[in-house]
């Protein structure tokens, strides 16, 4: 057992004058044997904070002994050590420190230090609950409790704001979620601790026992939840650390489950983790009478709490030592090792001022220092001297590492940085990089900042073809097609190339105000790519990436013609290799391989993994490739389905050098028009023979296309006509579905926001679906139901929704409050919204695929009415498949009609409900369509 006070273990009470003494507290402690001898055997020592009672505590140990320093600092909190410097945190202030070892004079047996630090500098942030501090490749990080987000320091500010989480709606000083711990992992931001999803001013305080969560900051995502209070998450050997500090509880989440795993429970409230080794070094606390700690687990026993720090061996799982403090501390706040120093003296930050003072002055027979701007000591480069050109070229090769790992807020900051560092001459480089930034942006699915960044690219350089071509793309994707046209209209005055022109022939928009709008906008297009034909101007595929032509699929009208124009315009080079000089695989099996870019979980993915699964590997070599480097559980699916599974690099140089070098008999796109890289592939030559099928159903128009895989279920008998392909047609689908898997209990009305007095006419598909024509039915069930409710899903743009809105304004006027928009829905959510929905309405021209086999699935009868195209008979195909045709329709009249019946009387419903889930299992268990999809691969190899 030890007695102290605050001032210096070296002081006892009655020393001193009664003044100081009146201010002076006694500390009592004591402390295990073993634990000098493991700080001896980590060379290490370790710093204590304590706002409770405004103290930096200091544990070395000399000649054996344990020796415990204090000094005063206002509410001190974080912690952050490396090897030159030292921060801690503040009330309002965070303190940096600096090696000052010289002072300590030569090593000798009198020498009781063999380390010192000095205070050097303080910034000011304010208060803003810094709870947690960490060293990276950036400089200080600060977890900033008060504003719910993770800052960085610069001299011109008091914080700077580099990330949030998601669910925080707003910058404001009102301890949302409680965001406390931050977990570096290679000198960046990887995971934080908050004590709840809130987005309420200090919401996270009601739930605090159940709610807390570890989020994953490079994703956005939660990965690991229901911790009570968690606090102080570290990566150590590749696990990631957490205090369960609600119960007093020490662990690590397991990354694939999200699952926590228990490895000791320690005698306090445990916050502040330091790992050194094979040793975790964890703050205890003993809990306050106050509200915040009402229900926590840990409150249950208050009275065996203690107050110190406790060492768990990380072999064993066990605590091997405590310091407990037994009179003056009662909370620890944070923690940390100092590394190489066993009884290092850290000088300053005392309120009384009665340790030593320390002064370093530069010898007199050296030069004077130079006075000259220098790196702060909160950066990453501490006491170099600045230099605008080094600080560009750093924010450069730290905007590409950060993009490399996919940290996309660090990699815009490292950008904002370099462009805010070039000279105001350097016209044509800082619209290169604002457009660099705008591509980042749009990778972060933030398109409203990237069309700022490209805008702001066209304000410094207005002959920035990149960036109008891309602010081009984003306002037409965003359904803002005038703007599209004028963008492209201004960028082709100065820049009149190939792709330039194909950009402004695929402006069309994505929600038409009638029919004869679908008429200009086709003429549109085929007159510029007509007239491209005609100056015989052409796009290499093999050089650059070129635009997809998605949105004329959902124009009602057949595609041949235009696509047949872009594929004359559209070029690509044929890379398969003579006969006499293919190799064959070591099975002598023809090597077929699939490609798209959403081979996960997406509705490409659902449709071709059983396809995969059951392609027979007694025939085939079978090469699944992936476009993207998102890889989730489904894409793992992929891989252990195939015999060989490629991530195929985002360049187009890359891409093609992958392709190849795979030397393919066969090659399956399973979408073209959805994916630019995908799409230009596609009008290249990879092997003898290429095919696509109805991922996305349309003809691609590629020369370098032979197939187009679909079914005699799919076309009317004079399909062929509508493909540049030859098409190839199965008996059966020649795919099969996974049953998905509905909730035990479905959500209510109520609860998926759907009214409970309503007949619910449900239309599950992207905005961009509703044809003008399909307006006609919407009108004839309003007329015939009177209580019928259309409930539709959002757009993924708001303008989207906005321009579905005034057309069906002018269609139904008052009526337009009958439609009901909700968000989009999780895909469990989404199997409840068809179960609560009276009937589902699939519309024409371009109809339901996977939703409509999801509606099957569970029994909720989908309306079709089929036209001439594929893209608008998959349900009919579904309908025939399953032998239940009654849900087919052939014209307007006729699909209202079924709709409202079904609706409006719900034994009917019931009784199409109960054969539709009888039925179903003919799409989840059908040996005919693997069958044909077997006999198709043997085709495509023959051919």
């Amino acid at each position: 057992m030890g007695t102290d006070d605050y001032a210096s273990n070296e002081e006892k009470p009655g020393e001193n004058d009664s003044n100081t003494l009146s201010k002076r507290k006694e500390v009592r402690f004591e402390y295990t044997p073993t634990l000098p001898s493991i700080l001896e055997h980590c060379k290490a020592s370790i710093l204590i904070t304590t706002y409770q009672a405004g103290k930096l505590l200091v544990l070395g140990t000399h000649q054996g002994k344990l020796n415990i320093s204090f000094l005063d600092y206002d509410q001190p909190m974080g912690l952050a050590v490396k090897k030159d410097r030292l921060a801690i945190g503040t009330r309002r202030q965070m303190h940096f420190l600096v090696p000052g070892h010289e002072t300590l004079g030569p090593a000798g047996p009198n020498r009781i230090h063999d380390g010192c630090f000095v205070p050097r500098a303080s910034f000011y942030t304010g208060s803003i609950h810094g709870h947690d501090l960490a060293w990276g490749n950036e400089g200080l990080w600060i977890v900033n409790t008060l504003f719910s987000c993770l800052s960085t320091l610069h001299e011109n500010f008091s914080f700077v704001p580099r990330w949030r989480p998601k669910f925080i709606s707003q910058l404001i000083d009102q301890d949302r979620c409680h965001l406390n711990g931050l977990a570096m992992d290679r000198g960046q931001p990887r995971f934080v601790t908050a004590m709840a999803e809130s987005n309420e001013p200090a919401g996270w305080r009601p739930t605090k026992a159940t709610s807390g969560v570890i989020i994953d900051i490079a994703s956005d995502e939660i990965v690991s939840r229901g911790y009570s209070m968690p606090h102080s998450p570290r990566m150590h050997n590749d696990k990631l650390w957490v205090l369960n500090s609600g119960c007093g509880s020490f662990g690590y989440a397991d990354l694939k489950t999200g699952r926590y795993q228990e490895v000791e429970v320690v005698p306090g409230y445990s916050r502040g983790l330091a790992m050194f080794g094979q040793f975790a070094f964890i703050g205890l606390s003993k809990i306050r009478e106050t509200s915040i700690f009402g229900g926590v687990p840990i409150a249950e026993r208050r009275d065996e709490l203690q107050c110190g720090m406790g060492v768990v061996d990380l072999v064993s799982g066990r605590t091997v030592a405590v310091f407990k403090f037994l009179s003056g501390v009662s909370e620890i706040f944070a923690v940390d090792v100092i590394p190489g120093f066993v009884n290092p003296m850290i000088a300053g930050g005392s309120i009384d001022k009665q340790e030593k003072e320390v002064w370093i002055v530069p010898a007199e027979n050296l030069p004077r220092p130079i006075v000259a701007p220098q790196w702060p000591l909160f950066s990453a480069k501490a006491g170099k001297v600045v230099d605008a050109k080094e600080m560009a070229d750093d924010y450069l090769l730290a905007y590409q590492a950060f993009r490399q790992n996919r940290e996309f807020d660090s990699a815009a900051d490292m950008l904002e940085r370099v462009i805010a560092n070039l000279p105001k001459e350097a016209v044509s480089k800082r619209a290169a990089l604002l457009v660099d930034l705008g591509n980042l942006r749009q990778d972060q699915a933030r398109q409203k900042m990237a069309a700022t960044c490209y805008e702001r690219a066209t304000e410094v350089d207005p002959t920035c073809s990149a960036a109008w071509q891309n602010l081009g793309y984003l306002y037409f994707n965003g359904g803002e097609t005038e703007k599209a046209v004028d963008a492209y209209d201004y960028l082709l005055k100065f820049d009149h190339s190939p792709i330039n022109r194909l950009l402004n022939s695929s402006v069309l928009p994505i929600i038409y105000d009638s029919e004869d709008e679908i008429a200009y906008w086709r003429k549109r297009q085929t007159d510029i790519l007509q007239q491209m034909v005609d100056d015989k101007v052409t796009v290499d595929a093999s050089k650059s990436l070129v635009p997809t032509c998605f949105l004329a699929a959902y124009q009602g009208l057949c595609d041949r013609e235009v696509m047949a124009l872009r594929g004359q315009v559209i070029r690509g080079n044929d890379y398969t290799k003579p006969l006499s000089s293919r190799t064959r695989n070591a099975s002598g099996k023809p090597r077929v391989g699939f490609i798209s870019a959403y081979f996960r979980d997406h509705t490409i993915g659902k449709l071709n993994l059983p396809r995969l699964r059951h392609v027979d590997r007694n025939q085939f070599h079978v090469t699944t490739i992936l476009a993207t480097q998102e890889v989730d559980p489904v894409s793992q699916s992929f891989k252990e389905s195939s015999d060989s599974f490629v991530l195929l690099p985002r360049s187009l140089p890359q891409a093609i050098q992958t392709l190849r070098q795979l030397d393919l008999d066969v090659l399956v796109f399973a979408d073209v028009g959805m994916d630019s890289l995908t799409s230009t592939l596609a009008f290249s030559k990879f092997a003898p023979t290429q095919a696509v099928t109805w991922g996305h159903p349309d003809t691609t128009g590629s020369l370098a296309m032979d197939y187009f895989l679909s079914s005699r279920d799919l076309e009317m008998e004079n399909a062929q006509s509508h493909y540049t392909e030859q098409l190839l047609l199965s008996p059966t689908l020649a795919t099969l579905y996974e049953r998905p898997t509905r909730n035990v209990t479905p959500k209510s009305r109520s609860q998926l926001g759907l009214p409970a007095d309503r007949h619910v006419y449900l239309c599950p598909q992207t905005l961009f679906k509703f044809h003008p024509e399909f307006d006609e039915a919407i009108s004839l069930i309003f007329e015939k139901d009177p209580r019928a409710t259309l409930v539709l899903l959002e757009g993924r743009m708001s303008e989207w929704t906005h321009r579905l809105k005034r057309r069906w304004r002018r269609l139904i006027g008052d009526q337009i409050d009958r439609i009901l928009y909700i968000p989009a829905v999780s895909r469990e959510d989404f199997l409840d919204l068809l179960v609560a929905a009276d009937v589902v309405l699939d519309p024409y021209h371009f109809g339901g695929g996977n939703s409509t086999m999801e509606s099957i699935a569970v029994g909720a009868p989908c309306v079709t009415r089929p036209g001439s195209f594929l893209r608008s008979r998959i349900s009919q195909a579904l309908y025939r498949q399953i032998g239940l045709e009654c849900l087919i329709t052939d014209s307007t009249e006729a699909y209202a009609k079924l709709a409202v019946a079904i609706a409006s009387d719900a034994e009917y419903r019931h009784s199409l409900s109960d054969q539709l889930i009888e039925r179903s299992e003919l799409l989840y268990e059908n040996s005919a369509a693997i069958q044909d999809w077997n006999s198709i691969l043997k085709q495509l190899v023959e051919n």
